[in-house]
């Protein structure tokens, strides 16, 4: 299975990217990667040196007035090297971060049931690659939160978050075992991870912390490409 060299599209705006997180992700062609400006606000934004991925890039939408630019994403890692405060932020970027703390902590359950119940090796690697990349993930956004004197708590509802799958759920896929396993992880990740990009679109609108937009534009990115490696393991 080899991903091909194409950019993600992100449209511009929620509803845009519950787009698609249903009907898959936009392709697009593209020639330059550039940085992405920061953005004018109000309080603090890291930057990471984190390793880019290098077959694909991003269209990074602006905020109203502003031009779409394509990116090369960065990838948030557990020994991110967040810098204080000092670049603009707001709520919206703050409650992304908090939210995509339990988002990413239920991947990881997930993912973590695949061991001893998956019977395609495809889906065993995968699995092991969310939940080590995510579990970093996670780390690197608390970093942001413990650096600006933030809590973790959103004080929003985590079931309803876009993708969040039930007990119910999550207590059948437990009980499965060999191909049926298989299918089922790989619909609820795929689902999982729609909720994870339209998500990162919401910020993405409404967000100001340079790095946070960054953050939530490899979210789309990656999530977009393991997207598209399930699909291709359940063709295969």
């Amino acid at each position: 299975m080899r991903l091909t060299d194409r950019p993600v599209l992100i449209g511009v705006g929620v509803t845009a990217v519950l787009a698609v997180a249903i009907t898959g992700i936009v392709l697009a062609s593209s020639a330059d990667r550039t940085d992405p400006a920061a953005a004018p606000g109000a309080t603090a934004s890291p930057t990471t040196a984190a390793a880019p991925a290098p077959q694909r890039s991003v269209l990074l939408p602006g905020k109203p007035g502003e031009s779409a630019q394509v990116v090369l994403p960065t990838v948030p890692t557990a020994n991110a090297d967040i810098p204080g405060a000092n670049e603009p932020w707001n709520q919206s970027d703050a409650d992304f971060l908090r939210d995509m703390i339990p988002h990413h902590r239920q991947a990881v359950e997930i993912s973590g049931l695949a061991k001893g119940r998956a019977s395609n090796p495809q889906i065993i690697a995968l699995a092991e690659r969310i939940a080590v990349t995510q579990a970093g993930e996670i780390n690197a956004y608390r970093g942001w939160l413990t650096q600006r004197n933030l809590g973790e708590s959103s004080g929003h509802d985590h079931a309803t978050m876009p993708g969040m799958q039930s007990p119910t759920r999550i207590a059948e896929l437990t009980a499965l075992t060999g191909d049926e396993f298989d299918r089922t992880f790989v619909e609820m990740m795929k689902d999982h991870h729609g909720g994870a990009i339209a998500m990162a679109g919401e910020v993405l609108t409404t967000g100001q912390d340079p790095w946070v937009r960054q953050t939530a534009t490899s979210v789309a990115h990656e999530q977009g490409v393991e997207i598209d490696r399930m699909n291709s393991i359940l063709v295969g």
